[in-house]
């Protein structure tokens, strides 16, 4: 049932990260370092059990707190310049789930004791690892939200996060202002970064069998978007 603000604990085990996974994530490795690596997320693997805490949660609006401008949502009178990408995909909602998604802030920690030892390759490896879980963190909420939308045959778009797809960062601050406070223990900072970094935060929309497009990669310039990069 979908609720207004709900939120969810998960396991590292949930997040299913697995040797393929890892590959992946890893995939502009020489093959020649791919034992390098194994080694290294086996070597990890017992911290990342103990320090990994997913946590993610949504914010669900409905329709009539909802409405659009060329390129604009409006929720409860705050403005968002989404962008023509954003806006193609959102246009057509009738719902608005905001979530906020994090792994915490242990990974990171390690990461920088990790870097200031001189370990610089397993913090890199390290720090890889951790964005991926905390992108897993994000796609085990969609699946929540989205078993709780086929009772009703809803289907959600894909996730845009501020930062992405032509959509500023600096909406962050709009987005988070909608939320509960520390809402998921993550803390936003005035420039728009969250705390902790291994943290994902934007918007799904959601209709009644609505028809999921596929990203529009072919028409962004963000040459880091890790959505180009999976292609």
């Amino acid at each position: 049932m979908i609720k207004d603000i709900n939120q969810y604990f998960f396991s590292f085990d949930e997040l299913n990260f697995n040797e393929e996974k890892l590959i992946e994530a890893f995939r502009d490795f020489s093959t020649e370092n791919v034992s390098l690596l194994k080694d290294t997320y086996y070597y990890l693997y017992p911290f990342l059990i103990e320090n990994c805490k997913p946590v993610a949660g949504y914010k669900y609006i409905d329709a009539k707190h909802i409405s659009f401008q060329k390129n604009i949502l409006i929720i409860d009178n705050i403005e968002f310049n989404l962008g023509p990408i954003i806006y193609r995909d959102l246009k057509d909602v009738s719902d608005i789930f905001l979530f906020v998604c994090t792994i915490g802030n242990k990974l990171e920690e390690k990461v920088q004791d990790l870097v200031s030892s001189g370990d610089t390759i397993t913090a890199f490896i390290l720090d890889r690892i951790a964005s991926e879980l905390v992108e897993l963190t994000a796609d085990l909420l969609e699946l929540r939200i989205q078993n709780e939308l086929d009772i009703k045959n809803y289907r959600l778009t894909h996730r845009y996060s501020p930062g992405y797809c032509g959509w500023s960062v600096n909406e962050q601050q709009k987005l988070f202002s909608l939320l509960p406070e520390d809402f998921c223990g993550v803390k936003l900072t005035e420039s728009s970064l969250m705390l902790p970094i291994k943290s994902v935060s934007g918007i799904y929309g959601a209709a009644f069998n609505l028809i999921r497009k596929d990203y529009h990669c072919e028409i962004c310039d963000d040459e880091f978007c890790y959505r180009r990069n999976s292609d």
